[in-house]
C-alpha cells in the first residue's frame, strides 16, 4: 500500500508532537552535577527525539520539535523570563543543523557519520547554551562570573561529545525501528 503525502504528513505530525512530550520528560530526568566552576553541568538525553524527528521530516520539523519540546520545558521548569526564548534556541538549532547535516550527509545511518553529524549539532547547542549563560549573567547576574561561564565550556563541549557518541549509537537501531512507519 502507498502512502499519500497527506498519510505521510499527518504521521510526521504526529511523531513531531510525541517527541516533543518525549524531550520534555527526558528533560525533566536530565542529571545536573555541580561543576568546580560553578554552575551545573547538566547532561540530558532530550536531544535524541529532536535529532530524530530531523531525521524523518529534515530541518523545518526538527526545529520545530525542539521550539515546542524546550518552550514546554521551559515553562513547566522555570516559566517565561526574558530569557526564556534563549533557551529554546539551542534545541531549536540542534533540529535545524542535524536535519540540514543528515541530508548533507546524504541520509547516511553509518554510527561514524552520525558521530559527526551530531558531535557538529552539539558544539552548536554549546555555543547556543554558553550564548544564553552569558546574556542571563547580564540581565539577572545568576552566576558568578563571565570567567566561570567561560571556565565551564570545555566540560560542556566534552559532554556535549560525550551525548553525541551515545546519539550515534542509538540512533541507526531508532531509525530502523521507526522507518516502517515512514
Amino acid at each position: 500500500m502507498q502512502k499519500t503525502g497527506r498519510s505521510n504528513y499527518v504521521r510526521l505530525m504526529c511523531l513531531a508532537g510525541v517527541m516533543a512530550g518525549l524531550y520534555v520528560g527526558l528533560d525533566y530526568l536530565a542529571v545536573s552535577i555541580s561543576a568546580p566552576f560553578g554552575g551545573t553541568l547538566k547532561i540530558s538525553f532530550s536531544g535524541l527525539p529532536v535529532i530524530l524527528v530531523a531525521i524523518f521530516g529534515g530541518p523545518w520539523w526538527g526545529a520545530a520539535t525542539g521550539f515546542i519540546g524546550a518552550f514546554l520545558g521551559q515553562m513547566i521548569t522555570y516559566g517565561f523570563s526574558a530569557t526564556t526564548l534563549l533557551w529554546v534556541l539551542p534545541a531549536v538549532v540542534r533540529g535545524l543543523s542535524m536535519g540540514l547535516l543528515f541530508r548533507a550527509f546524504k541520509k547516511s545511518l553509518n554510527p561514524g557519520v552520525l558521530i559527526v553529524e551530531t558531535a557538529i549539532s552539539s558544539l552548536l547547542v554549546t555555543i547556543c547554551n554558553t550564548a544564553a549563560m552569558l546574556v542571563e549573567q547580564k540581565v539577572y547576574a545568576y552566576y558568578a562570573s563571565y570567567a566561570a561561564i567561560f571556565a565551564g565550556v570545555p566540560m560542556r563541549v566534552l559532554s556535549g561529545i560525550i551525548t553525541a557518541v551515545i546519539f550515534s549509537l542509538l540512533l541507526p537501531i531508532l531509525v530502523r525501528s521507526l522507518k516502517r512507519f515512514f
